[in-house]
């Protein structure tokens, strides 16, 4: 028995040792929570998407009479293109049935009175997304679809509220070198009245960080952004107190010159203010990329000076269900209208 008790303590240390490196082993990998933790783009999320609040340490404010609820989300190709699948090569397909799925329950958990989209196919899938939210409760009866030389990718808003009228522009040439392009996705411009008046909403969905052989993206981006700028300042010169709303996809990050050509100057009539909200977590990304496993915030919402003190802040936040990857690789912006 002593002897057994000797060679115990003798080899103590090792046992302990080993026991140690036994569970660290174990442990298991953390949970993405932030952008600057990594994520496996493997990783599969809830299939329930969570209730998205300004903050999880405070309620959500109660909504004034008149709060009118805008969305805007980068729906990830809710159209027909080439998906590649295990069965085979790739073929020709819609968006997965699963994919819709989240992203219907995400656009009706949050209850918007105005839907903006980018990355919407052609206007029948508009019209088929806006059927099933229908279907799933949420009914937004007014539809503009709008576009650019992309065949492909659209522009889309739903509403509850009624369109008055629509100043979309499609063909907005620009030249690089000695070379003429179009903008890709043109500029959608639909006319909402609030109830504190007439609004533009101007969607867009800038040229992505995609390199090409042909031309620099980011070039052509800044171009993009330059015609959006135009495309406002005639709105304003016309009226200068005239509502205006620019939301989508800019593909870019925000202290980058198309941002700030977007915007223009800080204290001028004529400057967009960047409603800049975060998530339950204080967090303000909005796109991720799996294959870099970046994140970034490529998506906003900018309003001119008439519309800044209408928009409800405490109410206003970035989506972040849980599952919002299984829907869309970017998340979306909600704003509240209405004090």
């Amino acid at each position: 028995m002593q002897l057994k008790l000797n060679l115990f303590f003798k080899n103590a240390p090792k046992i302990i040792l080993g026991a140690f490196f036994l569970c660290a082993s174990c442990k298991q990998e953390p949970k993405v929570s932030n952008s600057s933790q990594e994520e496996d783009s493997s990783q599969t999320h809830s299939s329930a998407p969570a209730k998205s609040t300004p903050s999880d340490a405070t309620p959500e404010p109660p909504a004034s009479p008149d709060e009118v609820r805008f969305l805007s989300y980068n729906l990830k190709n809710y159209l027909t293109m080439k998906r590649y699948s295990r069965e085979g090569p790739p073929t020709e397909r819609t968006k997965p049935e699963e994919e819709i799925a989240a992203l219907i329950a995400i656009i009706v958990n949050e209850e918007p009175d105005i839907l903006g989209v980018c990355e919407i196919g052609t206007k029948e899938d508009l019209e088929d997304l806006q059927s099933r939210l229908k279907t799933a409760g949420l009914d937004l009866p007014h539809i503009v679809h709008a576009g650019g030389m992309d065949e492909t990718r659209h522009l889309g808003i739903l509403s509850a509220l009624p369109v008055e009228r629509t100043d979309s522009e499609h063909h907005l040439p620009f030249t690089l070198g000695d070379q003429e392009y179009l903008m890709r996705r043109g500029i959608l411009d639909a006319t909402i009245t609030l109830p504190e008046g007439p609004t533009h909403f101007i969607g867009v969905h800038l040229k992505s960080k995609r390199p090409s052989e042909a031309y620099d993206e980011a070039e052509m981006r800044l171009n993009e952004a330059r015609l959006l700028r135009e495309h406002v300042n005639k709105i304003q010169e016309g009226d200068p107190e005239a509502r205006v709303v620019v939301y989508g996809d800019f593909n870019e990050t925000r202290k980058m010159p198309p941002l700030s050509m977007i915007m223009g100057r800080k204290g001028s009539k004529g400057y967009l203010g960047d409603i800049f909200v975060k998530d339950s977590r204080k967090e303000l990304w909005t796109h991720y990329w799996s294959y870099q496993q970046q994140y970034a915030r490529f998506d906003y919402v900018l309003v001119s000076n008439s519309v800044m003190p209408e928009v409800n802040f405490s109410r206003s936040y970035i989506a972040d269900p849980e599952n919002f990857f299984d829907a869309s690789d970017h998340r979306a912006i909600m704003v509240a209208f209405g004090r």
